[in-house]
């Protein structure tokens, strides 16, 4: 199947890179370089962030960042890692911006819509958005939902509500998981809407390295945030390091959890042990799932965890909480699945991947997943396919 006849995209979302490398919504990327490269003309409504560009094209695709706030140093709600729905109930003070970011977001994906085929909206408030501005747009949507809009935004009674109505009047819904479709359906999206299709990973990049390349360290990648569960990592590390005293654990990421953390770590004696790495760029983070021996995903919530794909791509195994979508990427071949919230399972899983004598099996099975399953090149045909059927 070659390049399919030209298909114009807006896509809308919250997060994207803020510039080019840049390890903000480094997926969302990935998705508009794969679908760019398969003949699908891309343009980027999204969030500004002070530092970024409010017009630029990065390698074929327009990207607009609209200015929401004065002055650009106080924009603030994507400050910190976690998303709208942790800066929302962090900083009661920044729900000040969300209204005049719901105008200038609906005012701009309405804009950019208007010269394009339809409309592609990354979480609900963008869906939101391209639902109020169709009268000025007119054209058909798509609402891809990725689990911090469904596990936060929607847990209330009118948080749900809201969602649901903005869900449901786009033409068509992907998630990134069937557990997140479940979560969807449960909340009154008609399941006859919803399709579903996972994120991936570009699998010529996240590549493997030779083994006495790695290192005797741990990982984990993503926000500092509750739901991420790296406190429970942390409390597993002490008896990790009793029966691998050679290991430390990286932490890549920010978020209003860490100087929590950092306290956890002192007090667990393990302050030593511990790197906080603080937030990377995406090559930055590919160079540190090529080193280490192991990533550790401890969710408690997790739509579907495109960190384990860029793990696995790299032929790096991997501990994860068996929750929501997680199981959907990762299997016992790949890793090891364990129940949310259990430092303890934690510890004994972490220990059984480290073993030298299976450490490679794993290794190579889930590199191969990651192949077959994830790669962009697929993942990328299944979005232009369902663009062209949206609009026929």
């Amino acid at each position: 199947m070659g390049k399919l006849e030209p298909v114009r995209v807006c896509m809308a979302t919250t997060t994207f890179p803020r510039w080019a490398g840049d390890g903000q919504g480094p997926f969302l990327w990935g998705l508009a370089a794969g679908v760019r490269d398969l003949g699908v003309d891309v343009r980027v409504v999204t969030m500004h962030n002070p530092g970024s560009a409010t017009h630029e094209v990065i390698e074929g695709v327009e990207v607009w960042r609209p200015r929401y706030w004065g002055p650009e140093s106080a924009e603030a709600l994507r400050r910190e890692g976690g998303g709208l729905p942790v800066m929302w109930q962090k900083y009661p003070w920044v729900r000040a911006q969300i209204a005049p970011f719901g105008m200038v977001h609906t005012w701009n994906t309405a804009r950019r819509g208007r010269d394009s085929d339809l409309i592609h909206a990354h979480w609900s408030l963008s869906a939101g958005a391209a639902v109020l501005g169709r009268p000025l747009h007119r054209r058909p949507i798509i609402a891809t939902l990725h689990g911090s809009d469904i596990f936060r935004a929607a847990k209330g009674k009118t948080g749900a509500a809201l969602t649901c109505e903005a869900v449901s009047r786009c033409d068509r819904v992907t998630v990134v998981s069937r557990a997140l479709a479940q979560r969807v359906v449960e909340i009154g999206v008609p399941e006859g809407m919803i399709e579903v299709i996972p994120m991936g990973v570009n699998t010529s990049s996240f590549t493997p390295v030779a083994p006495e390349a790695r290192g005797p360290w741990i990982v984990f990648a993503g926000s500092l945030i509750p739901r991420k569960g790296v406190r429970y990592l942390i409390e597993a590390l002490p008896g990790v390091l009793r029966a691998r005293p050679e290991y430390r654990l990286a932490i890549l990421g920010d978020g209003p959890d860490e100087p929590e953390l950092r306290r956890l770590t002192e007090t667990l004696g393990v302050a030593d042990r511990v790197q906080f790495a603080g937030f990377l760029a995406q090559d930055e983070v590919k160079a540190w799932l090529q080193r280490a021996r192991l990533l550790v995903l401890p969710s408690t919530e997790e739509g579907l965890g495109v960190v384990l794909l860029e793990a696995m791509a790299c032929g790096t195994p991997v501990v994860a909480s068996r929750v929501d979508g997680i199981p959907e990427a990762v299997t016992e071949r790949e890793g090891r699945l364990v129940p949310p919230a259990d430092p303890e399972a934690l510890t004994d899983a972490i220990i059984d991947v480290l073993d030298e004598e299976g450490w490679m099996a794993l290794s190579l099975a889930a590199r191969e997943r990651a192949v077959a399953q994830f790669d962009w090149n697929h993942i990328a045909r299944r979005y232009v396919e369902l663009y062209r059927r949206v609009v026929g």
